[in-house]
């Protein structure tokens, strides 16, 4: 593509940012975002319950920063700084890693997106259209600059943390209510420190909840700079060692702009029905389906033989997960779990089950193989061909090509709700859960945030 047409794409980018407005949403962009934050927020909540020990890291943490400030750390008692509860609340709904997914960038948006405009939101009395307004122009710009990146960007990088940093820097500088050069300087310097190494999704470790609280965290402090007089740099998302051509092998443009304010990128947002990596969604679905169709039990299974759209050379493929987060992103442990449950839960993520020698041994009959032939046939979501074998020669086939969750399969409202109500009931018990959900859903009618996170403290 001609260098001309790259010129002034990210002073582009801030205009359509600074002229973004919530009374020109669609109705059913609002549903959706509405549902996806209430569906973080219920991240959050599990998380504090079933990733204590994550969780008790990042709150220790701020518990000694003895920061003043009006933002709510989700599940704790008094409050902070914006940017230190950004932090935190970015971490606590990542942990469980059961946040909404982005597959044109794969990358979950929420957790940083919902910390960032909480944080900020609290400090200054937006209302419910406010923080809409900005959570929905977060994840536009967000999927956008992802959609230009990937897939080569992906080799290295987690897009949670790169592309939901970019887009937490927006969503923070709308609400603070920054001008379009403002906002531009705003995500030039979220562009200029962008990281997150894809070694924590490979490998489950605490740098991958630490993604996205980095990511909320930095468009905090750089949109607060901004509107304190710093400069930032312009022009960065184009510039010849800018953004896109230091992340991406091969930069395209072109969905920047493209028909901007026509489509949203959350309305191709999805969320999760398994608290897994989206990768191993298919997988379990599909097995899950064949082996109640046909009555099978675990152990009449020779073997089961998964083939999935590749994503990245070995992703979800982990035989040996060796923390609760390193299961949920192992394709052959939660498959595994699912065999000998018949279900896929939460809970069941734990020291104790990543002993348990009967799933190590039903994983052994587990076969998982990559195919860029799928990922090419189905683009944006990771379809899985399932095989099973029983002891006595039967064999079961079927095709899942989009997860439950996913835009083509979406989950109902009611299901949404059903899943926030769960995970959030051991923190904020049945008449609090029913408040905060209620609220939510009618996000656009609240006049100050705080009538929801006084309920979240």
């Amino acid at each position: 593509m001609g260098h001309q047409q790259n010129e002034a794409i990210t002073e582009k980018l801030s205009e359509f940012a600074f002229n973004f407005s919530y009374a020109n949403l669609p109705r059913e962009v609002i549903e959706q975002a509405k549902l996806f934050i209430l569906d973080t927020v219920g991240c959050a909540l599990g998380g504090r319950t079933q990733a204590k020990e994550e969780v008790s890291w990042i709150t220790m943490f701020t518990d000694t920063q003895n920061s003043k400030g009006s933002s709510t750390i989700f599940g704790e008692k008094g409050k902070t700084s914006a940017a230190i509860a950004a932090l935190a609340n970015g971490a606590i709904a990542h942990t469980i890693d059961f946040d909404d997914t982005h597959m044109p960038s794969i990358s979950h948006l929420g957790s940083s997106l919902v910390a960032t405009t909480f944080a900020i939101g609290e400090e200054l009395n937006s209302s419910g259209e406010e923080i809409i307004e900005a959570f929905v122009l977060g994840f536009d710009v967000a999927g956008r600059v992802g959609r230009c990146a990937m897939p080569s960007h992906y080799k290295y990088w987690h897009p949670t943390a790169t592309f939901g940093g970019i887009g937490a820097a927006v969503a923070a500088a709308k609400l603070l209510k920054l001008e379009s050069k403002q906002i531009e300087m705003t995500i030039g310097l979220a562009a200029d420190a962008a990281g997150g190494l894809r070694y924590g999704v490979d490998n489950g470790d605490f740098s991958k909840s630490l993604h996205p609280a980095m990511a909320a965290m930095k468009a905090v402090l750089f949109a607060q700079l901004i509107k304190n007089g710093a400069t930032g740099p312009l022009g960065i998302l184009e510039y010849s060692s800018g953004f896109f051509n230091a992340f991406s092998e091969e930069p395209n443009f072109e969905p920047l702009l493209d028909r901007l304010g026509e489509y949203y990128e959350i309305s191709v947002g999805g969320l999760k029905s398994f608290p897994t990596i989206q990768c191993s969604h298919t997988a379990i679905s599909k097995t899950l389906e064949l082996v109640k169709e046909n009555s099978l039990k675990k152990d009449d299974i020779a073997e089961v033989s998964i083939i999935q759209s590749e994503t990245m050379p070995g992703q979800g493929m982990n035989y040996t997960p060796n923390s609760p987060l390193a299961a949920r992103l192992s394709t052959p442990f939660a498959v595994s779990l699912g065999l000998q449950d018949g279900a896929v839960s939460l809970e069941r993520f734990t020291e104790d089950t990543l002993a348990d020698p009967e799933i190590n041994e039903i994983m052994s009959r587990i076969k998982i193989d990559s195919s860029t032939q799928l990922a090419e046939e189905h683009p944006n979501t990771v379809a899985s061909v399932v095989d099973i074998k029983t002891l006595d020669g039967r064999k079961f086939s079927g095709k899942q090509i989009f997860a439950k969750g996913d835009p083509n399969n979406r989950m109902t409202s009611g299901e949404i709700e059903e899943k926030f109500h769960k995970l959030s009931l051991p923190v904020l018990g049945v008449d609090k859960a029913g408040q905060v959900a209620k609220k939510i859903i009618n996000l656009e009618a609240i006049r100050d945030l705080d009538e929801i996170t006084q309920m979240l403290r």
